[in-house]
Formats: C-alpha cells, sequence, structure tokens
C-alpha cells in the first residue's frame, strides 16, 4: 500500500489488461536466435580483417613473398560474398527485433500509460528515422525497462540499473560509426602516395575495421541480454498485475459460467 493506503499496483490492474497483455517471449525467442546469427557473422568478419592485417603486414615486410597476397586475394573474394548474406541477415535481425520491441513497447503502456517520452509509433519508426535514431531508440527502451520494473511489496515499482541498456546502446553506436571512419580512410588515400603508403593506409583501415566488428560482436551480445531480461521483467510484471485485473474484470450479464468464477 503507499500513501494514504492507497495500492500502487491496483491503479494497473484496469480490466483491459487481461485483454491487451500478449507475452513478448515468442518474439523474443525470434529476435534472439537472429542476434546470435548476428553476431557469429560479425565475429567472422572480425576474424577476416585480422587475416587482413597480417596479410598486409607481410606484404610490407617482404613486397616478393607471395603468401601476403595471396591470403589478400582470398580474403577479398570471401568478403563480396559476405557482404551480400550480412545486408540479408542484417534486414531479417532488424525485423525481428523491431517486431519484439513493439509488443514490449505496447505492454509497457499498460505498465505505465503516462510514463514514456515519445509516443508508441516511434517504437517502429525511431529506428529508421534520421538523426534521431541515434538517441530516440534508446530513449524508449530505457523508458520501457523503467515501465517494466517489478514492484515491492507495498506496490510501488523498484528502481532498475540500466548500465545493461547504455552499454549495448554505446556499442551499437560505435559499431555504426567506425565503418564511416574507414570510408573516410580510404577515401582519403585512394590513388595517392607509393604503393607502401596505400598499405599502410589499408591496413589503418583495418584495424579500424576490427575494432568495429569487435563492437558488433558487443553490441549483439549485450542486445541479447536486453531482450531477455526485459522479456522476463515484463512476463514477471504481469504475474503481479494481471490477477488483479481479473479481479476487477466486468461479468457478462446472464453468463452462468462467469457468475460462478466470480462467486
Amino acid at each position: 500500500m503507499g500513501n494514504g493506503g492507497r495500492c500502487y499496483a491496483c491503479a494497473e490492474a484496469a480490466p483491459h489488461w487481461v485483454r491487451d497483455f500478449r507475452s513478448p517471449r515468442v518474439a523474443a525467442v525470434a529476435a534472439v536466435v537472429m542476434l546470435v546469427l548476428s553476431g557469429l557473422l560479425a565475429l567472422a568478419v572480425l576474424v577476416g580483417d585480422l587475416f587482413g592485417v597480417r596479410a598486409i603486414g607481410l606484404v610490407l615486410a617482404d613486397p616478393e613473398d607471395a603468401e601476403g597476397f595471396d591470403l589478400l586475394e582470398s580474403l577479398a573474394a570471401l568478403e563480396s560474398e559476405v557482404n551480400g548474406l550480412s545486408a540479408i541477415l542484417l534486414l531479417a535481425t532488424a525485423a525481428a527485433f523491431v517486431v519484439w520491441f513493439h509488443r514490449i513497447r505496447a505492454n509497457a503502456e499498460l505498465f505505465v500509460p503516462n510514463g514514456h517520452r515519445h509516443g508508441s509509433g516511434w517504437a517502429v519508426g525511431a529506428w529508421f528515422t534520421p538523426v534521431v535514431a541515434l538517441w530516440f531508440p534508446w530513449q524508449l527502451v530505457v523508458d520501457c525497462w523503467r515501465a517494466s520494473a517489478s514492484v515491492d511489496p507495498e506496490g510501488r515499482r523498484r528502481i532498475v540499473s540500466q548500465w545493461l541498456v547504455s552499454a549495448w546502446w554505446t556499442a551499437w553506436i560505435g559499431s555504426l560509426v567506425a565503418p564511416r571512419i574507414v570510408g573516410a580512410l580510404v577515401r582519403a588515400d585512394s590513388g595517392f602516395g607509393e604503393a607502401d603508403e596505400r598499405l599502410e593506409a589499408m591496413r589503418t583501415a583495418l584495424q579500424v575495421e576490427v575494432a568495429g566488428n569487435a563492437l558488433r560482436v558487443a553490441a549483439a551480445v549485450l542486445a541479447v541480454l536486453v531482450v531477455w531480461r526485459l522479456t522476463e521483467m515484463q512476463i514477471g510484471r504481469a504475474a503481479t498485475v494481471i490477477p488483479l485485473a481479473s479481479r476487477t474484470a466486468p461479468v457478462a450479464v446472464g453468463d452462468p459460467a462467469a457468475s460462478g468464477a466470480a462467486i
């Protein structure tokens, strides 16, 4: 009970709860599977980039050594195939994640109707809108995270640390920035300088790409943890509120079974 004997959880136990709440677990499983696949692909690309850095080092150390050139050619051929798979997997992962988050946001609206900085339409649009995609999604997830926190024995929401959400978003933004840096380095050094200088520039770009892919792997791992944790938070929260909502739900007139259940 809160101040004046008011139960904070009871205020959320409206009859429409039973009808409108939908478990996000199935969508969460789909999102996790796609995130794991994306993370594994990012890890494979990371390993390839490390081999690329090594190959350039071999060429710079001994231009007559064929091993470095052969390794670079093999990696270039593999990269063209991986890029197509990466694009398809990225779209599939984005779709699974957004479907999951749309359900999370709808449930969070039931938990806290007026505790969100952005409207429910942004649950989808924020991820694809230029500029605001850098921080709106993070705010949306944080608001859902807070709304989905468990309640104490008096019915008040607990304060839950947001470090996991912040770490995930930091890694994700870092993984988006790294390719821009790589592109800038490649454009700046393309066609200029001696062969050795161009190879040095290429190695620097690959090293930045290694960092970016490492952040992609970290972001995928942290995203899996965010998805699963937030899903469990909502399911646990619903378990405490839905029974209250069921008791306040109106009984249909003339429905003997419902009347008997309500007694």
